[in-house]
């Protein structure tokens, strides 16, 4: 498992990045390493094809982050996905009962670590970015799902996706002023 240096590190950086408090190290979830394969069996028994990309996951019910064991935590593309993961915990800690109760909170929340994955990733002068998808996505108007725990997603409508990078794009910058504030 990642040491404590690197771990506190990049807790730290969720925290400055998204402008939610920081957590002391000791109140993190626990971290779970996985087989790729075990993680996906474990975040989606249901429908494992919907999973077969999963890099780590905060499971917010049992407190843990799952993370694949395939990872090089010393890789900043690949500890990046941590600092995704801490941002969903001290969002979750700062929420409360508001964390991703609905479709709309989780795009949201999912649309905000990414930007501050991203963010983390240019940072440390590493050209991959995450999430892209996510901008031209919107939920769709009939969440009922099979498992009950999934949302469901579809194309925005009516929006060509360069009319919806930038409308993200503009969002991001909106969420950065407002982050800045919080401090």
């Amino acid at each position: 498992m990642a040491d404590t240096v690197l771990l506190s590190y990049l807790l730290g950086v969720a925290s400055a990045l998204s402008g939610y408090p920081e957590v002391p190290l000791a109140d993190l979830p626990t971290l779970r390493l996985m087989t790729p394969a075990a993680l996906v069996e474990e975040a989606c028994p249901d429908e494992p094809r919907e999973c077969e990309k999963l890099v780590a996951l905060y499971d917010h019910d049992r407190e843990q982050i799952l993370i694949r064991a395939d990872l090089d935590l010393d890789n900043p593309a690949d500890n990046s996905f941590l600092v995704h993961e801490f941002v969903h915990v001290l969002e979750a800690r700062q929420k409360g009962a508001l964390y991703q109760h609905d479709c709309n909170a989780t795009l949201r929340s999912e649309r905000e670590a990414y930007r501050v994955q991203n963010r983390y990733l240019q940072q440390e002068g590493r050209a991959e970015r995450f999430g892209t998808m996510l901008a031209t996505m919107v939920c769709a108007r009939d969440q009922r799902m099979a498992g009950g725990e999934a949302m469901k997603l579809e194309l925005a409508p009516g929006i060509s996706s360069e009319e919806r990078v930038l409308e993200n794009f503009m969002q991001e910058l909106r969420d950065g002023a407002a982050a800045a504030q919080r401090r």
